[in-house]
């Protein structure tokens, strides 16, 4: 395994844990039932943070591409293929293409308006404190000097976690790295990250109150004005 993995240099951290050990499992270097080393191996063969390798191991999950296990001999376990992890390069693809970030912004506005409308009528209250969570880490993030963008991505996939619809969710997953492009470019701009938060705290207030169309018009005016600065940027 060592020499598969190569220290991370890029800003996207626990994307590219991501993409590494995806690629290992697809590849066959971690067959179906095989236990993936634990998260101190992985941070330290990785040089990454153990946060940045449980996010990561959470993608994977959401992918269908590992299972946890709890007891003694528990961990994380390589899945069998099916067809939901055979989509997973979807956005890889798009990625090759060269999508621009106006037509990702586009896919945005329609598909996280109407997440955001749905997770306000079906959240309970574990959506709402992951949620609120992500949220608080986001603004801690901020304080001390960084863009939130990891934090920014798991606030908009909790979110979609929230409408107990798993077709959200991987969409969502599987279209992550040209979303996560669109945050980083528009949080790369002074002022932006305290903007979003500003307006996620919108957001999430809408869905607590169970507003579907409060939270649909929240999310809508904070991807327009992501948009605009795509543009400007």
């Amino acid at each position: 395994m060592d020499q598969k993995i190569t220290p991370i240099k890029k800003t996207r951290v626990s994307e590219e844990v991501f993409r590494q050990l995806s690629e290992m499992i697809r590849d066959g270097h971690f067959p179906p039932g095989d236990p993936l080393p634990n998260e101190r191996a992985l941070s330290e063969q990785f040089q990454v943070s153990r946060a940045s390798v449980r996010e990561a191991l959470r993608t994977l999950q959401t992918m269908g591409l590992i299972e946890s296990h709890v007891g003694v001999s528990g961990g994380n376990f390589v899945k069998q293929v099916n067809v939901r992890t055979l989509l997973s390069p979807f956005a890889d693809f798009l990625h090759n293409e060269k999508q621009t970030l106006q037509e990702i912004m586009e896919f945005r506005l329609v598909l996280e308006t109407e997440i955001s409308r749905i997770a306000a009528s079906r959240r309970n209250s574990e959506d709402l404190d992951r949620i609120r969570e992500s949220l608080d880490a986001m603004r801690e993030n901020v304080e001390e000097g960084g863009i939130g963008l990891e934090e920014d991505n798991v606030f908009h996939e909790d979110i979609a976690r929230a409408t107990h619809n798993e077709v959200f969710v991987h969409m969502l997953m599987m279209a992550r790295t040209l979303l996560s492009k669109s945050r980083e470019t528009t949080l790369s701009i002074k002022g932006v990250p305290q903007t979003g938060i500003r307006h996620h705290t919108r957001i999430l207030k809408a869905i607590e109150e169970g507003h579907p169309d409060k939270a649909a018009d929240a999310m809508h005016q904070h991807l327009i004005e992501a948009q605009k600065n795509v543009a400007r940027g």
